[in-house]
């Protein structure tokens, strides 16, 4: 039987995003199951305490350049958006009741694209509006998503899961109980698969 790999993230990570484009390499080689568990990691980072890299100017420094280190490595597109960190609420939202869609992957893509390669204002109603649209999704149904208010508290609940669970940031993997943190922890989370 696959193992299961649960995979909490926040779009408004760019590290979500390294995670992101080198997952679908670990499933094919572990054959594991990824089970996308969306959360907001604005609560995350309150409920836990935990506190942005850039709040520390030294390492605010560092990680920009480690970020874009990581981008090379991987052949990912990078730019830093400068209107982060963006309000990500509604995206994550959706996002919780859209992983069984099948065009979540496509979702997925399209956000992170904007966010992290062309620099778009995502946080802004027209603008998303728009990535959506030019993605080829339905952006009205994205909407309705968004604002409901069943999504709203699942999201609170995989959130809150996740604390309680130990994490503190994005993105976070769990296999059963163990966790792993970080895109450059993903050899760990292999490791463990195999295991």
């Amino acid at each position: 039987m696959a193992r299961k790999l649960e995979f909490f993230f926040d779009v408004v990570s760019p590290t979500a995003y390294f995670a992101w484009a080198q997952l679908p390499g670990v499933i094919e080689r572990t054959g594991a199951d990824l089970v996308y568990r969306p959360f907001f990691l604005g609560g995350v980072m309150q409920g836990t305490g935990n506190r942005p890299p850039a709040t520390c100017e030294a390492k605010g420094r560092w990680m920009n350049a480690d970020l874009t280190r990581f981008a090379n490595r991987y052949g990912l597109p990078f730019v830093r958006n400068p209107t982060f960190p963006m309000n990500t609420l509604p995206i994550m939202r959706a996002a919780v009741a859209w992983t069984s869609r099948p065009d979540f992957e496509d979702f997925l893509s399209a956000v992170f694209k904007a966010i992290w390669a062309d620099q778009k204002a995502v946080g802004e109603r027209e603008v998303l509006t728009s990535v959506l649209s030019d993605a080829g999704l339905d952006a009205e149904a994205f909407w309705a998503a968004a604002e409901d208010p069943a999504n709203k508290e699942a999201l609170k609940a995989s959130t809150g899961e996740a604390i309680e669970r130990g994490a503190f940031g994005a993105p976070t993997f769990f296999i059963g109980e163990e966790m792993h943190f970080g895109q450059d922890r993903l050899d760990f989370v292999e490791e463990a698969l195999r295991a």
